[in-house]
This record gives C-alpha cells, sequence and structure tokens, in this order.
C-alpha cells in the first residue's frame, strides 16, 4: 500500500510539477512570509535532518549482526531514491538536483523533486522497526520540517515536497514489500493471544522450523494436547507474499496462484479451499480456527503433527503410500480444485496417512495448465525422493494414464518452482527422465521438437557487411554530406533521444501481448518478452518474418502446443500484424493527414481489371493444390490447421480484440518512438505522418528478402521521411538513430536473450 500510494503521489507531482496549483502558491506564500526567527530555525531542521540520517546509520552499523539486514535496507534505499531523484530532476528540469543546497547555493530557484525529503523518508520508513518510538518520532518531525524548509529556502515548492515524499514512500513500501521487517513478523504472545481469541486454547507455542517466504509459522498445542499447525500473516509478511505471487505470475504466468487483498481475505481463502477439499474426499487436516487475531495479524490454525515426506524414513517410504498420494490428487482435480504449491512439502504423513497441506494458492476455478501445474510439481519433487522412475510408475498408478498424459506438454524446467529445482542437482536431466518415463510408461509418442536456424558468425559478418555497405551508399544516393549529418546529431536534444531509445525498448510488450492472445496456453510473460528480442537477433540469420515464426513455434512447443498449431499461430500473430499494419496506412492516407503527391487519378485506375486478375489467381492457385496430389498433401493439412487455429481467436472475441489491439500499440510504439526523434532533431512532423513512415518502411523493407531488412529499411525511411519535407541530411541522421533504438540495439539483447532462452529451456 506505500509503495503504491508513493507511485501515485509521483505520477502526480511530475505531471503538476510545471503548473503550480494555487492553493500550493498560497502556501509557499505562507512559508516564505514567516519571521526571520522561523526561516532560521526551518535552516536549521534542513540541516539536522541531514545530521539525523547520519545517526540512524551509525546507529545500525553499531547495532552488530542484528543490524545488519537493516543497514543492508537502508543502503537499498539511499542508492534507489537517489536514483530516482537525479533521473526525475533530469526529466523535469533537465539538469542535476539539489543535494548539499546549504553549503554552495546562493540563490536557489524551486526544483523538483527535493533529494533530503525524499531520502529522510525512504531511510525512516526503512529503519523505523529498529529504531525506538523516540527516535521513529523525531523522523516523523525532520520529514515535516525538511519539506516546510525545502519550500522556505525556495529548493523546492509544495508540490516538490509531496512528490519527493512519495519518493521515499515508494521506494521504502517497495523494498518492504520484498524483504520484510520485524514489524511484519508477529511475537508469540500475539499470536497466542490472538488463538484465544478466536476460541481456541493454546500452550507450548514457538515457531516452526519449516518456514517458508512471505509468512510465518507456528507450532502449538491446544487443549487436548493435540498439535497445532499456524499459518501466520503479518502486516509486511503478507506484503511479501503478494509481491512472490506477483513475481511468479510475471514469471510464470501461474493463473491458479490466487492473489488476494487483504491478510483476512488470504486466510479464509486457504480455509474455503481446505474445506471443499475435505468436502471432496481429500486426506487434508482438520480447520482449527481462522479469522483476525488482531488488526495487523490473520492467522489459520489446523490439525498438525505427522512429518513431510521429505522427512520421512526412507524405509517407510512405500510405493503404496506414494499411490496413495496420488489418488488423493485424482480426487482434488476430479473435484475442481487445484493446490498452486503441491511438491512433497506439501504432504505430511499423519497415522500412516498421506494428508495434503497448505492450500494457500489454490483455486477452485482452475484451467488445465493448473492442474497440470500441480502434477509436474509433485512429479519433480518425488523423484528427487524416490528416482524418475518409482516416481512416474506410482503416478501412473495413482493419478492414472490421462492424467499423465495431460501433464506431459508441461513437463518442462522453467515450470519448476526455483526452490524445488534447486534441490536437484542437474533438473533439466531428472525432467527429462521423467518424460521418458511417462512416454514408456502411457505409451505415447514424443513430438519432434522445432528445428531453428542459428546465428552464425558468417549470418553476422554478412550484416556487418550490407550495414557498411548501407551507410556508404545511401549518402551517395541522396547526396548526404556527412558533416552535416554530425552537425544534426550534435545540436539535437539528446534528453529527448535518450527517451526515444527507451520508447524503443517497450516494443516488446505489446509484442509478447499479442503472442498471448494468439495462444489459447497459458504463457510466462518474462520470458516472452525475451523471446521478442531473441526474434530479433534471428532475424539477421532468417529474412522477413520466418525467423519469428520459427522461433515463437519452438517456444511453444515447450508449453504443450504442437509443432503444427505453434506454427499456424505464429502465423496468425504475424497476419494480423500486417493487417493492422495495412490499416493504419490506409487510415493515415484516408485522414488527409498525409499528402504524398503521387498524383495519381483514382478513375483512371483499371481496379475491375485489378480485382479480376487477383481473383484469377487465386482460382488457379487452388485447383493447381487440389490437383497436384503431392502438393495438396502438403499444403491443405496446413491450411486446415490455420484455419482452425483462426477460428479458435475468432470464436473469442476479446481475445481477437487483445490480438489486433497489441499489434496496434506496437507499431504506436515505433512510429512514437520517430517521432520523439524527429522533435529531437528541430524537425518535426505530425504523428499520423511518422506512424505512416514508420509502418511503410517496415512493410516495404519486409519485401526483401535481406537479413534484418539491412540497407533497405534506412534508404526507405530516409525517402519517406524526403518525402514530408524532412531534410536529407537529418533524415539519415534520425534514421540510423531510429534503427538503433528498434532494431540493432534489439538485437544485441536478443544475443544474450536468446542465450538465457536455451539456457532455461525455453527454446
Amino acid at each position: 500500500m506505500a509503495a503504491f500510494l508513493g507511485l501515485l503521489l509521483i505520477v502526480w507531482t511530475t505531471a503538476a510539477s510545471e503548473r503550480v496549483p494555487e492553493w500550493a502558491v498560497s502556501l509557499t506564500e505562507l512559508v516564505e512570509s514567516s519571521p526571520a526567527w522561523v526561516d532560521a530555525l526551518l535552516e536549521l531542521g534542513y540541516l539536522v535532518s541531514l545530521i539525523y540520517a547520519l545517526v540512524v546509520t551509525v546507529a545500525l552499523i553499531l547495532g552488530g549482526p542484528a543490524r545488519r539486514s537493516a543497514l543492508r535496507d537502508l543502503l537499498i534505499v539511499v542508492v534507489l531514491s537517489l536514483g530516482m531523484v537525479v533521473v526525475l530532476s533530469f526529466v523535469v528540469n533537465g539538469t542535476w538536483p539539489y543535494v548539499l543546497p546549504e553549503i554552495d547555493l546562493q540563490d536557489p530557484t524551486p526544483r523538483y523533486p527535493v533529494t533530503r525529503v525524499a531520502m529522510v523518508t525512504g531511510m525512516l520508513l526503512v529503519a523505523g522497526a529498529y529504531l525506538t518510538r523516540p527516535m521513529r518520532r523525531l523522523g516523523w518531525v525532520a520529514i515535516l520540517t525538511t519539506a516546510m524548509a525545502s519550500v522556505a529556502l525556495s529548493y523546492g515548492n509544495p508540490i516538490h515536497a509531496v512528490g519527493s515524499f512519495g519518493i521515499g514512500l515508494f521506494v521504502a513500501g517497495s523494498l518492504l514489500a520484498v524483504v520484510g521487517t520485524p514489524k511484519g513478523y508477529p511475537s508469540p504472545e500475539i499470536v497466542a493471544h490472538g488463538l484465544r481469541r478466536l476460541g481456541v486454547d493454546n500452550s507450548d507455542l514457538r515457531p516452526s522450523t519449516d518456514q517458508v517466504w512471505g509468512l510465518v509459522r507456528f507450532e502449538a498445542r491446544n487443549s487436548q494436547g493435540h498439535q497445532l499447525d499456524i499459518r501466520v500473516h503479518g502486516r509486511d509478511s503478507f506484503d511479501s507474499q503478494l509481491a512472490a505471487k506477483a513475481w511468479r505470475t510475471l514469471i510464470y504466468r501461474e493463473l491458479g496462484r490466487t492473489v488476494s487483498y487483504s491478510r483476512l481475505q488470504a486466510v479464509e481463502h486457504e480455509a474455503l479451499v481446505l474445506l471443499m477439499a475435505r468436502r471432496a474426499g481429500v486426506t487434508v487436516p482438520r480447520l482449527e480456527a481462522v479469522g483476525n487475531a488482531s488488526s495487523d495479524v490473520a492467522l489459520i490454525a489446523f490439525e498438525g503433527g505427522g512429518v513431510t515426506l521429505g522427512r520421512l524414513d526412507a524405509s517407510m517410504m512405500s510405493d503404496d503410500l506414494l499411490v496413495r498420494v496420488w489418488e488423493n490428487v485424482a480426487v482434488m482435480h476430479a473435484a475442481g480444485i487445484s493446490h498452486g504449491s503441491l511438491s512433497s512439502r506439501a504432504v505430511r504423513v499423519i497415522d500412516g496417512r498421506p494428508t495434503l497441506i497448505d492450500f494457500g494458492l489454490g483455486s477452485l476455478s482452475p484451467g488445465d495448465d493448473d492442474r497440470a501445474g500441480d502434477t509436474v510439481q509433485l512429479l519433480f519433487s518425488l523423484a528427487l525422493l524416490v528416482g524418475a522412475e518409482r516416481a512416474v510408475d506410482t503416478a501412473f498408478r495413482g493419478l492414472g494414464k490421462e492424467g499423465l498424459i495431460e501433464a506431459w506438454p508441461y513437463l518442462q524446467v522453467p515450470a519448476i518452482t526455483a526452490s524445488i529445482r534447486k534441490e536437484s542437482d542437474d533438473p533439466k536431466m531428472l525432467v527429462s527422465s521423467l518424460a521418458d518415463g511417462i512416454v514408456r510408461r502411457a505409451g505415447i509418442e514424443r513430438p519432434e521438437p522445432v528445428e531453428l536456424r542459428r546465428v552464425t558468425w558468417q549470418s553476422l559478418a554478412t550484416v556487418a557487411l550490407l550495414l557498411l555497405v548501407a551507410f556508404a551508399v545511401i549518402p551517395l544516393l541522396f547526396e548526404i554530406d556527412y558533416a552535416q549529418i554530425w552537425s544534426v546529431l550534435k545540436s539535437a536534444d539528446w534528453l529527448l533521444i535518450a527517451l526515444a531509445l527507451v520508447v524503443g525498448q517497450t516494443q516488446f510488450f505489446p509484442s509478447a501481448t499479442a503472442t498471448m492472445f494468439a495462444v489459447p496456453a497459458s504463457l510466462p510473460f518474462w520470458p516472452l518478452i525475451t523471446l521478442q528480442t531473441a526474434s530479433q537477433f534471428i532475424s539477421l540469420a532468417i529474412p522477413s518474418s520466418a525467423g519469428r515464426v520459427a522461433m515463437n513455434a519452438a517456444f511453444l512447443h515447450k508449453f504443450g502446443v504442437s509443432v503444427t498449431v505453434a506454427l499456424a499461430q505464429g502465423a496468425i500473430d504475424g497476419f494480423s500484424g500486417f493487417l493492422v499494419q495495412a490499416g493504419i496506412l490506409i487510415v493515415v492516407l484516408l485522414s488527409g493527414n498525409v499528402d504524398l503527391d503521387l498524383e495519381i487519378d483514382a478513375s483512371d485506375v483499371p481496379w475491375l481489371l485489378i480485382l479480376g486478375l487477383i481473383i484469377g489467381l487465386v482460382i488457379v492457385a487452388v485447383v493447381v493444390i487440389l490437383r497436384v496430389e503431392r502438393l495438396h498433401e502438403k499444403v491443405v493439412p496446413i491450411v486446415s490447421q490455420a484455419w482452425e487455429a483462426l477460428m479458435v481467436v475468432l470464436r473469442q472475441p476479446s481475445r481477437a480484440i487483445g490480438l489486433l489491439g497489441s499489434n496496434f500499440v506496437y507499431w504506436n510504439t515505433l512510429g512514437l518512438t520517430l517521432w520523439v526523434l524527429l522533435e529531437a532533431v528541430g524537425s518535426p512532423i505530425s504523428y499520423g505522418a511518422a506512424l505512416f513512415v514508420a509502418a511503410g518502411t517496415s512493410l516495404l523493407a519486409g519485401f526483401m528478402p535481406v537479413p534484418g531488412g539491412v540497407g533497405v529499411a534506412e534508404a526507405t525511411m530516409v525517402a519517406l521521411l524526403a518525402t514530408f519535407g524532412v531534410d536529407q541530411s537529418v533524415a539519415f541522421a534520425v534514421t540510423a538513430v531510429y534503427r538503433i533504438a528498434t532494431f540493432y540495439l534489439p538485437a544485441l539483447e536478443g544475443m544474450f536473450g536468446t542465450r538465457w532462452l536455451r539456457q532455461n529451456d525455453y527454446i
């Protein structure tokens, strides 16, 4: 919550930093009209806030090992806050922020952000849990005093002070959501009181030795002497769990991982899934209590005892026991319930019965990928204990052939959580052994992987040679002087050029979402973004969109999508991009914002003859394909699969809209990049014209079988920009930077991205 509030303050104050509202002007006048002795106190307070920060740092250093984590967090928040201050200062003011203005500044002017306010706010929030109450109160006084002093001393205005407070709030809140603080981890006394408040008498309460990130586990005994297992959500611990869920959703799009929005909702959700699983016949522990233990703590308690599979004596790990585990999983999935974090750690043997525990990430409306995720996680973790062969055999007997076959396409290294994956010396080899075991036990065929054409040194040398030739020939064709090009770049606004470079990298986000909408499978978002950079890199070896389609197919194959369907889905993605691209060109032309001055009279064009030729060619192609057996056998299955894939998209209008919308955002990202670059060199054209040039360049360059369109794209863009009145030397300079931002730099990133995808078994 603190991070979200801080982000809102940053966005609002950054947008309003140059437009100071009347209330802020009035407040500034009030502070500046204060008596001289008040100004002196504020100036002293501005200095004292710096001393306060130094005292806190020294206190944590002298605090010994117990304070080292706090010191680490303090240093992190200082670095991040200072980084945000510098970036925002350059974005808003185009210069460095004030750091120690009271020392070397004589005639200040208000500047956003105020460094001191941001730093002290962040330090107080991070270190507050380790400070005494008087020191925390002094910290809040220091923040307020610093904010008022910054206005009185003309270091900033009230809007600047509020935004700087937001920076500290955002950085510290984000850090605490990830690492947590002692305030978020309740004491045993609070937990014991909370249990009694919920009607559970308890004794012998102590922290459990089996802790997990994002919450705190306790063990206790109830009034009957039975052992209890208590899961406690404190303030920061809940934020940490929420961050963990969001991160796993981003990295591995785990839709079954329910993200609750309060501590009480989290424990109530776990209780509901647990009770529904028990009702379906799954062996689960008995629920003892659930609810708020205090204003900052929520807990869930259930029957404890027993031992997890990972700690069970090997002599007791019988095949019958493992089969009963899988039978529980089969019952759970048949009831429409997924676990969300199923592994050997989530199976506890109580009185000889395998019992499923920890349903905090469970779902009552799971998809196929959620159930498959449960199976894959448990299969991998059991293989670590008993070997791949026994794990597959017992799963076949308990879960059934169909359950294993449904999970088999999802058996990939990225599907295994990092904590479990680290327990294996060679997770890729273990996954391969499990996949082979399922193939043998279930009697299924392993599909052939997609063959990728690698980028070789020869292909890179060819691209480099093409680039040298292009940058030597294009200036000659357009009679451009390199001295003029350098003059254009030297006088450009480099802050805007840097902004264009950043905007150019955002093209990967809509490209990734387009693939998500084109494919029915649940896909990981971050690897999808990396895949887009890899596609840029592979285009150095394979011209046009063929490389991207093949790369996407190899990626999708890892997530259970057949090769034919994956190729068809990639083609649909590419075709939708072409439709949007053509639509943009047509709309911009018809809008009248672009005049190519082609002097073509539409009445002189034989439209009926052209239409007749197109229809005739289509009829001839269809007849040839149907009559020639060899062509029929090759083309018809591909067209059939592609048609079916297209129907999958069209049957769900939301997916079709998402696919077209993602491609629309993609092309607008490229158009915006070009428009910003033209603004940077002082030769602006309309946004519609810039969008037309970006889309038109890509369309025309795509027809030429040249890797990456090197040379062709540059020449096309220079010619199109010249059509809109841009000086040719300016056009060439802008084109060079544009291609760096949208192709050459992403291709360089893609070289590392391709390696990462291969290492993590995504392609």
